[in-house]
């Protein structure tokens, strides 16, 4: 018991090192204005999934870094369920797409043929749950 109380404690700990930072600097760069000029920026991009531009934050954290950086990044913007569903689809299907697709190239995959299907099935999964989940256009 003590040794998987240990365990837990070091996760926590490991998830916390990597989400408060995260959540700081968003909420420093949300004050700074760089949010609402990143999200003006990829507002056309992400009016295809229903989403404003600010969500474009959270999947490039998640898509280049990692799936807790995506979730810290995502906590501060203030989303709806239906917005969060549908970032969260779209994260499962493509998330750390450096560190996996290095990992499927030493397996002996054809990792760019899988990063391919995978950035491609975040999009229509991204699509299909926005008019699943979210209603219409923000």
């Amino acid at each position: 018991m003590r040794r998987g109380l240990r365990r837990g404690g070091h996760t926590c700990f490991v998830l916390f090192r990597v989400t408060v930072p995260t959540f700081i600097v968003m909420d420093l760069l949300g004050r700074l204005g760089v949010v609402q000029a990143i999200g003006v920026a990829c507002a056309p991009f992400m009016s295809i999934f229903r989403l404003p531009g600010e969500a474009a934050i959270p999947v490039l954290l998640g898509c280049f870094i990692n799936v807790y950086t995506a979730t810290a990044a995502l906590g501060s913007l203030g989303l709806s369920g239906g917005q969060i569903t549908t970032l969260g689809l779209m994260l499962g299907m493509a998330h750390s797409l450096f560190v996996e697709t290095t990992v499927l190239r030493s397996a002996g995959a054809r990792a760019l043929r899988l990063l391919v299907y995978r950035m491609v099935m975040a999009l229509v999964v991204g699509w299909a749950a926005s008019r699943l989940f979210i209603g219409s256009a923000p």
